[in-house]
């Protein structure tokens, strides 16, 4: 019994210390790119516009965060034709009633400069809304491409 307890609380205090979050070194690993003070692992996002240009289907996650630090995910599903997209913020602890995964279809990505001189990436043609911003890549991480 005596030995029981140490390792009994070990296993509770490591589980406190882990929140199960989809941290950023995970999302990377699992391929989705990461927004988070700039852009993280745009290559899977680069992939996906090649893809996109030949029309051939492609699928892409791209994975925010909230100042807390829960995950916001952002799926994008092309199939050829038209883009899939799911905005997930379920996972927002502080995100209030409104929390959930919404859903929209889209007909065109469009590519624009923003006013702090980066590239801006923007689903446009939309069901639902006028457009759904995607990210925004530094010139020199587009150039780099």
């Amino acid at each position: 019994m005596r030995t029981l307890i140490p390792v009994i609380l070990l296993i509770v205090l490591s589980t406190a210390c882990s929140n199960g979050a989809y941290n950023s070194d995970e999302a990377i690993e699992r391929g989705d790119v990461v927004v988070q003070n700039g852009v993280e692992n745009p290559g899977p996002f680069v992939e996906f516009l090649k893809n996109v240009e030949d029309k051939n289907e492609a699928t892409l996650r791209i994975t925010g965060y909230t100042k807390e630090g829960d995950p916001i995910f952002h799926d994008l599903e092309y199939d050829g034709s038209k883009f899939g997209f799911s905005h997930d913020d379920s996972h927002d602890k502080f995100g209030g009633e409104d929390i959930g995964v919404t859903t929209d279809t889209c007909t065109e990505l469009e590519q624009r400069e923003t006013a702090n001189d980066e590239i801006g990436f923007y689903l446009k043609g939309c069901s639902k809304e006028k457009e759904h911003p995607l990210l925004e890549l530094s010139k020199e991480q587009w150039e780099d491409r």
